[in-house]
């Protein structure tokens, strides 16, 4: 029935973006801005912190940023995915963030992220993003 098949688009859509959310996450962690600028539509968009950039600004600015790190740690916690179609999905997660200069400063903040995820074809990325950090203190 067409109620059972759409139940059966939207859990494979699901499927495949929490496999699209890990492997955003291993970009991330091992500083490999060519895989996470992969993952983004040319049209994507992000508002971080109250900022909005481009699909441009971000790219070179992931590039230039994960040069500076020597490490580059975070946990994800609370993930949702929600499928609002066969081809959008929305993720939502918190992080907490624990950077590492090369100069050897430490940057920690946690805070929220919603990424809105676009299949064409048979390919998932990053159509828009929702990032907002909050410092921590070192204990």
């Amino acid at each position: 029935t067409p109620a059972v098949d759409r139940e059966t688009a939207l859990a494979e859509a699901r499927r495949q973006v929490e496999a699209r959310v890990e492997a955003f996450h291993a970009a991330d962690t091992s500083r490999n801005a060519e895989a996470v600028v992969a993952l983004l539509w040319p049209e994507y968009e992000m508002l971080v912190d109250g900022r909005r950039l481009s699909y441009d600004e971000i790219a070179a600015g992931s590039r230039a940023f994960m040069t500076t790190l020597r490490t580059f740690h975070t946990d994800w916690t609370e993930l949702r995915v929600t499928p609002l179609s066969p081809d959008v999905v929305l993720s939502s997660f918190l992080f907490r963030d624990s950077l590492v200069t090369g100069e050897g400063a430490v940057i920690l903040s946690r805070g929220p992220t919603t990424l809105l995820w676009e299949r064409r074809g048979r390919e998932w990325r990053l159509r828009y993003g929702d990032a907002d950090h909050y410092p921590l203190v070192p204990e």
